[in-house]
């Protein structure tokens, strides 16, 4: 629902930028845009959002122990990954090369 008005508003945006820029001038049309972007920041300062902690209606979750966070160590031998290049010697000699 945001998407849709957000994303149908910029054409309407757009003719009153642009009429408001014929009709006043770029200069002072870019001055009003901007005074325009300052207004969710000002109402979001005065809202009682700033002092939220939690979100509404989800419970408090804990902080996860330490082994939920630490990840089990495999028990047996272990493999290199194949993208891990390998130093192996090799001869040449028997394969007839240089």
């Amino acid at each position: 629902m945001s998407t849709w008005l957000t994303s149908g508003g910029r054409p309407v945006a757009a003719l009153l930028a642009g009429g408001l820029g014929t009709w006043i001038g770029v200069r002072p049309t870019l001055v009003a845009g901007t005074c325009l972007l300052l207004v969710p920041l000002a109402v979001l300062h005065h809202s009682p959002l700033r002092g939220l902690l939690d979100m509404p209606g989800s419970h408090a979750v804990a902080s996860p122990s330490a082994e939920a966070v630490t990840p089990a160590t495999p028990s047996g031998p272990t493999v290199p990954h194949r993208a891990v290049a390998v130093d192996v010697p090799h001869d040449h000699a028997s394969e007839g090369g240089p």
